[in-house]
């Protein structure tokens, strides 16, 4: 019996060695021995996760830094740091159903120490909380109308620093964040710009609601979308279908259902050619890194639609073929993508740097990315990974 035993404890430590091997050819590793019931990307620095009902965030190498006492009983976060602060909560949603939007609502804002540094009193869309860009935070708010004209409950928008303060005061039907000095604001059943003292610098003549990146927004009037600088001037007097905001110096647009790409003078630099495919993958064909998701949509002898994302580069030509169902934009060199339902990562050339076998997985930042399920976890809960790069 004894001379069995020792031959088990040697081909135990024989075998040891081939196993860490294996261990350490992994192109990623468990950033700590944590799982969490869900979980967020990062955003500068912190990543917010759910333990025992309550959210709190972690750093780059795994520790709580923020204790969770967060959005009691809620399974959506949209909450993310911004200027370093992060939007909170600390209602309760219905117990002990988890997911239900908690009634009333009020959000404030804490700071990458969880210190509470505006109280929660903010109304607010449950799914999209209120963050800061440019030194100030769009809030919403409900009243009742005084008028026969407005009477009823209305949410008006307006601004707040990061005192707490409204340095613009809540008057428009909808904000967005600032960009490059000036918001969109919606008045009425039309948008316009605001700069930082709340003056509208332009009249809200438009049908949907721009963003100025370097000195120039894309704005819709009668389904047609045209260039404008803060002058609001016309770079371009040609307007296009479905003209998406520049990314690396391209920007997307629509004619007779396929989709182009051209640069900031108007000229065509990609053929319209590509399918427009569905609404998400419209959504993603931005460039990142030299690269576009484009899908190709194919149907079969019973009329069944399937589709297979792929790239393209900054001629139009596929760099990536359209294999996947599902491929986000390029970070740092990677990208996450889904095959056959499952998610994971690949490099500029199409391999797969870490496979296929995530239920659920995050972009990375600093190296370190949030899945779910998978790889032997054992479970569809979240945790981090880091890379392992050779």
């Amino acid at each position: 019996m004894m001379q069995k035993f020792v031959f088990l404890v040697a081909a135990m430590l024989f075998a040891l060695p081939t196993v860490m091997a294996e261990q350490s050819a992994k192109p990623y590793a468990p950033l700590n021995s944590e799982r969490y019931d869900y979980a967020s990307d990062f955003s500068e620095g912190l990543a917010a996760v759910n333990v025992n009902h309550q959210w709190g965030f972690i750093d780059a190498s795994g520790k709580m830094v923020i204790a969770p006492q967060f959005n009691p009983y809620q399974t959506q976060f949209n909450s993310y740091f911004s200027e370093g602060l992060v939007a909170i909560n600390l209602t309760v949603a219905k117990k002990p159903v988890e997911g239900n939007d908690p009634s009333g609502v009020r959000w404030g804002f804490a700071d990458k120490s969880g210190k509470i540094v505006i109280k929660p009193q903010f109304e607010g869309n449950y799914y999209a909380p209120p963050h800061f860009a440019n030194g100030l935070a769009a809030i919403s708010g409900n009243f009742i109308g005084t008028t026969v004209a407005t009477f009823g409950l209305n949410t008006k928008f307006g601004y707040i620093d990061k005192t707490g303060k409204f340095v613009i005061p809540q008057k428009f039907d909808e904000a967005y964040d600032f960009s490059d000095e000036l918001a969109s604001v919606r008045v009425g059943n039309k948008y316009g710009f605001i700069d930082k003292t709340g003056r509208m610098v332009i009249a809200p003549t438009f049908d949907a609601p721009g963003f100025f990146k370097d000195g120039i927004a894309i704005v819709e009037i009668n389904n047609l979308s045209y260039i404008i600088d803060k002058a609001n001037h016309k770079v371009l007097n040609q307007g296009f279908e479905g003209l998406s905001a520049f990314s690396e110096g391209l920007a997307r647009f629509v004619t007779k259902g396929n989709i182009g790409f051209m640069d900031k003078s108007g000229k065509i630099k990609i053929q319209p050619k590509f399918s427009l495919g569905s609404p998400q993958s419209v959504r993603l064909m931005y460039f990142s890194e030299g690269l576009c998701p484009f899908e190709t949509l194919t149907s079969d002898t019973h009329g069944r639609i399937s589709k297979r994302v792929g790239y393209i580069d900054k001629n139009g030509k596929t760099s990536i073929e359209a294999q996947f169902d599902y491929a986000g934009p390029f970070k740092n060199g990677i990208a996450v993508v889904s095959l056959n339902g499952n998610y994971g990562y690949i490099n500029k050339t199409g391999q797969f740097v870490i496979q296929p076998v995530f239920a659920n997985a995050g972009y990375f930042s600093d190296g370190v990315a949030r899945v779910s399920g998978g790889a032997g976890f054992g479970d569809y809960k979240y945790r981090f990974i880091q890379r392992q790069l050779k």
